[in-house]
């Protein structure tokens, strides 16, 4: 069985790959911590059997990602594996062309039983409980944002610059730039200004 997981976070992979290899030692895992190595194993070969998508990957969008794996590798098996989001982001990921979604929060048996049914080229969906119990947590920062998301807006609200966050995080200023895009979408903002005051606000009703 072929595997890609694409994913930037290392730790996060490390993790996935162990819990896969712990039920088959006959399995060819590829990682990719961009969509744009992704789209380079893709061009190679096709003819994956699970792909496991971050939907927080930083060089792409969700949608034209979907699009292009749906292009690229018809037959695979796509597995939405992200951080908890609203439950209207996972319907429509679903609806286009993702076939199961396993979060990243889950519990070591929810995910030993998630990759157990994946590795047999079921579908996996978690409890419906587990997803309104997540739709009803959304009010929060940390059920907006990705962890690095929430690592650069708590930078940005610091006064910090593009040049001095991707310093503190040793990433580049272009990837700084699509977090920042996606953090803006996800908020319903459009500036570095609106996104401040957005995350200010939600910090001082936790601590209030």
């Amino acid at each position: 069985m072929k595997i890609l997981i694409i994913d930037s976070q290392f730790f996060v992979r490390a993790g996935l790959v162990q819990v896969l290899t712990s039920f088959s030692d006959e399995l060819a895992i590829y990682e990719a911590p961009t969509f744009d190595i992704a789209q380079e194993y893709l061009n190679h070969q096709s003819d994956y059997n699970l792909i496991f998508l971050d939907m927080d990957i930083p060089d792409a969008e969700i949608r034209p990602t979907l699009q292009t794996l749906k292009k690229m590798a018809p037959a695979s098996h796509i597995v939405l594996f992200s951080w908890p989001r609203p439950l209207s982001e996972i319907r429509q990921a679903l609806s286009n062309g993702v076939r199961s979604y396993l979060p990243k929060d889950a519990s070591g048996e929810e995910a030993k039983q998630a990759v157990r049914i994946l590795l047999q080229n079921d579908r996996y969906l978690p409890e419906e409980s587990r997803l309104n119990d997540n739709l009803s947590r959304q009010g929060s920062a940390e059920h907006f944002l990705s962890p690095r998301q929430l690592e650069i807006m708590q930078l940005l609200a610091q006064g910090l610059s593009n040049k001095e966050i991707a310093t503190i995080l040793g990433i580049t200023e272009g990837t700084i730039r699509v977090h920042l895009s996606a953090i803006f979408k996800a908020i319903k903002v459009s500036n570095r200004t609106e996104a401040t005051l957005w995350y200010l606000l939600r910090q001082k009703r936790l601590v209030s």
